[in-house]
């Protein structure tokens, strides 16, 4: 009779153990908790349509409406970026845009996103890091920054490449082989 009590004892105490852990954690299928998520997801939606429409400009414009085009033009200059005339400016910023559009339909228009569900969340501030998968599997990444008004993307990554890091190497290598002429940049993205 005592070994039953103490068995039971002990099955009770187990018992209690794991429903309290089963209350106190979150299940492993949860979502990260993420400031940034509605961001991040409604974002995905706008690139989504981009691609269902099979539109660079609906790209470009999605670009324009999550991001801050001239920083993200500006950076993509890297160490060219004292080179752009500032009667220019706008002339490039758009022509940035439109490239980025462009791009993501050639690299993008087979993008779904259906659902998104945010799996991953870190960071603060101006470096905030969010990957979520889509409903049909892809894995995207984001790289956010917090605004007064919200957040922007600094960079996205879908299919395996980060778009302004590989719009800054394209910039910088069409400037650096044509011995440091912008005006080659510029032919380049009006092409």
């Amino acid at each position: 009779m005592i070994l039953s009590r103490l068995k039971l004892t002990a099955l009770v105490g187990s018992l209690a153990i794991a429903i309290i852990l089963a209350f106190a954690m979150p299940p492993a299928s949860a979502a990260p908790k993420c400031e940034a998520a509605t961001f991040v997801i409604n974002a995905g939606k706008t690139y989504d349509q981009a691609a269902r429409a099979n539109s660079a400009s609906a790209f470009a414009n999605g670009v324009a409406r999550y991001s801050d085009m001239r920083s993200t033009a500006l950076f993509a200059l890297g160490r060219y970026r004292k080179l752009l005339p500032k009667a220019r400016e706008g002339e490039f910023i758009a022509l940035t845009k439109k490239f980025m559009g462009e791009f993501m339909l050639e690299n993008g228009k087979d993008f779904r996103v259906g659902t998104m569900t945010i799996t991953e969340c870190s960071g603060s501030g101006g470096n905030i890091r969010v990957t979520a998968k889509t409903s049909s599997g892809d894995t995207v990444a984001f790289r956010i920054a917090k605004t007064g008004s919200g957040f922007t993307v600094l960079d996205m990554r879908a299919n395996s490449i980060w778009l302004v890091q590989q719009m800054r190497s394209t910039f910088v290598g069409t400037i650096s082989s044509h011995n440091d002429d912008i005006d080659a940049l510029f032919k380049y993205l009006k092409r």
